[in-house]
């Protein structure tokens, strides 16, 4: 028959038998997921790494896209201000034309003197009229 000390050192056997098992199972297990945590911050890292550099291409091609806009702008401007000026000499002709003096053109469109004069000059020959 088993005896009290006997049955406590077997149970005791038991015990560690198990707990080493279990120990042996969650450290198995503790090295699985570190592994797939390791993989996931690989592919983290990868992904952070691509996007930093699509980043950094995005911004590259805003300032191209800036620089182009702000050279249309200009352009767009510079083409404003020359119409402006060819509307000021087409409103000067017509006003030759209705009779108006060279003084009325510089009081009127903003011609200089000399401007008002050529204007009035090609009129007189016929030259820049409007239909």
């Amino acid at each position: 028959m088993l005896t009290l000390p006997i049955l406590l050192m077997f149970a005791s056997t038991l015990v560690i038998v198990f707990q080493g098992m279990f120990f042996f199972l969650h450290t198995r297990q503790l090295r699985v997921l570190k592994d797939e945590l390791s993989r996931i911050a690989n592919e983290q890292q990868t992904a952070l790494t691509a996007n930093a550099k699509s980043l950094v291409k995005l911004q590259a091609t805003i300032t191209v896209l800036e620089k182009k806009l702000n050279r249309t702008v200009q352009r767009q401007q510079d083409l404003e201000n020359k119409d402006a000026g060819s509307l000021t000499y087409e409103q000067a002709s017509k006003l030759i034309e209705l009779g108006a003096a060279p003084e009325d053109l510089v009081k009127t469109c903003g011609l200089s003197q000399a401007e008002a004069h050529l204007v009035s000059l090609m009129a007189a020959r016929g030259i820049g009229k409007t239909s």
